[in-house]
């Protein structure tokens, strides 16, 4: 009987080890290839006809349109496992917008860790992601100049991440202005 329990006490013991374990991340930076369009925004002409600031790229999970702001810096990152997008994220300067995007239903996502300050220190920060639906792409709109309090002309930092609690850093940092 001592037998028993002592297995079934072991049982137990593994399956709440099990669930209390942090998940590994989904994706390895080996794995992963990524193309990045930066562009300063005072040459964009607002959709126009051979705007500089269109950015159509293949695979995308959105099209990418930046709009006229003087002064302004925006990014869109598109990250690819083999042939697969799994993942984009734009900042738009114009009215200071965050686009996070999740192109694969895999139970993981990418997160967009901001700063964002005049002195490239750091300074207020905040994590955004997409939410994990069933959806074939998630989408998550966030305007930051209201919410955030990013004010016109400063700097943002922008890296992407593989965890929440973000210790798995995909990218390295992107300097952008509101």
């Amino acid at each position: 009987m001592r037998i028993r329990s002592a297995i079934f006490s072991l049982g137990i013991a593994a399956a709440c080890t099990g669930l209390t374990a942090t998940t590994a991340a989904a994706y390895n930076d080996s794995d992963l290839d990524w193309e990045t369009w930066a562009r300063w925004t005072s040459d964009c002409r607002n959709g126009e006809y051979n705007d500089p600031c269109a950015v159509r790229t293949p695979g995308e999970l959105d099209g990418t349109f930046f709009k006229h702001d003087s002064g302004g810096k925006g990014i869109k990152l598109v990250m690819y496992k083999g042939s697969k997008t799994i993942a984009q994220v734009e900042f738009h300067p114009y009215d200071e917008v965050l686009h996070v995007y999740d192109g694969v239903n895999d139970g993981d996502t990418v997160y967009v860790r901001l700063r964002w300050n005049d002195d490239y220190s750091p300074g207020d920060d905040a994590t955004y992601w997409a939410p994990g639906t069933s959806a074939s792409v998630d989408h998550n709109s966030i305007q930051l100049d209201g919410d955030d309090d990013i004010d016109e002309g400063n700097t943002v930092q922008l890296r992407v991440y593989d965890d929440k609690a973000l210790n798995d850093p995909i990218t390295d940092w992107y300097y952008l202005k509101a």
